[in-house]
């Protein structure tokens, strides 16, 4: 079927100029602690914060007129819980003194690995443009499921239980052995702009509508109760747990993400200001280039995060360059955007 789609594509769009394009994005943010210590046992120091996330493409497109068609790749993971749930955590891979207390334990992880084709055809009218995009996914690693529940400190032991809800590719909880799933999806962006001569605005929705269909997906749903481990003191989490394993097919939804630019030339300077929305925060980041230097060089800076961001590019966008961090040393950043790009027609 894809083939098909690609041979009729081919066929309707004429003797145009063609162009191939590659994109790698990669954008991260880990409010509790550093994006390293984060995936590494949570060694470094603890922040307050109630989310992580990371959304890494890679893009590989042949346009041809208004059509283009090309291979994407997609590696997108993302986790909210509460300041609790973080601090209890973090005392047990740290083997430091359990909490005093009640600790409400929230915590919700959503994670997609997928490759697919991705189909776009953009419309023009003066400095107007639009350009829906449709990405048929095949995927292979999959996250969804919620704990919710209590933990009290009752005589320096810690007591309490907690409500699972868990679909995954792999269990990373209780090594549920099985064969792992298949899933088919689609995803649907759109990319709105207008380009005058001194200024310009667009707005790019990822995943506008996702879905995921896992063929045969397990899960576990049930209840995780503490039990005593003669150890008091210190935090241990590894509760005596109750309920049900099995497979089903299962439906999972991805989530809408946005991305808004405004630029405006004055002289040898374009000052802009992106805006990027997601799981319900909202980063701006002003910014301002030398349209008359090589490389346009580029300097923004991040409000919320507090991230500065360097870029190059060239006059035509033929390629182009940005690395953001809210920390010099990489290693420590709490927030980190990776953009890299080229393009080349014939």
């Amino acid at each position: 079927m894809r083939n098909i789609i690609y041979l009729t594509l081919l066929a309707t769009m004429g003797a145009e100029a063609v162009g191939l394009d590659v994109a790698v994005t990669s954008r991260s943010v880990s409010e509790p602690m550093a994006i390293e210590g984060f995936t590494n046992e949570w060694d470094g120091d603890l922040h307050k914060g109630d989310i992580a996330w990371t959304r890494n493409r890679l893009d590989i497109g042949v346009r041809q007129g208004a059509w283009r068609i090309g291979y994407t790749q997609r590696y997108d993971y993302t986790l909210k819980f509460n300041n609790e749930t973080a601090d209890l955590y973090y005392r047990s891979e740290n083997d430091l003194p359990e909490p005093a207390g009640d600790v409400p334990v929230r915590l919700d992880a959503w994670h997609m690995r997928a490759q697919g084709v991705k189909l776009s055809w953009q419309w023009t009218s003066g400095g107007f443009f639009v350009e829906p995009a449709v990405s048929l996914l095949s995927g292979w690693q999959f996250q969804d499921g919620s704990l919710n529940g209590f933990l009290r400190n009752e005589n320096g032991d810690l007591s309490g239980q907690a409500e699972l809800d868990y679909r995954y590719s792999q269990d990373l909880l209780l090594d549920h052995q099985f064969d792992r799933p298949s899933g088919r999806g689609v995803a649907v962006d759109l990319l709105l702009g207008w380009e005058g001569e001194e200024r310009g605005a667009n707005l790019e929705i990822q995943d506008l509508y996702g879905r995921m269909w896992w063929r045969d997906a397990p899960y576990t749903r049930g209840t995780f109760n503490t039990v005593s481990r003669n150890n008091p003191g210190v935090v241990r989490l590894d509760p005596a747990f109750s309920g049900v394993r099995d497979i089903e097919d299962y439906q999972q939804r991805l989530s809408t993400y946005m991305l808004g630019n405004y630029w405006q030339d004055q002289g040898d300077w374009r000052w802009s200001v992106d805006a990027e929305y997601f799981l319900d925060r909202l980063w701006v980041r002003p910014g301002v280039s030398l349209t008359q230097v090589p490389g346009n060089p580029y300097l923004g800076h991040e409000l919320r995060d507090r991230q500065w961001l360097l870029g190059v590019a060239d006059d035509d966008q033929r390629w182009h360059a940005q690395l953001g961090s809210d920390d010099w040393d990489l290693a420590e950043a709490r927030s980190l955007t990776v953009q890299l790009g080229y393009r080349y027609v014939w």
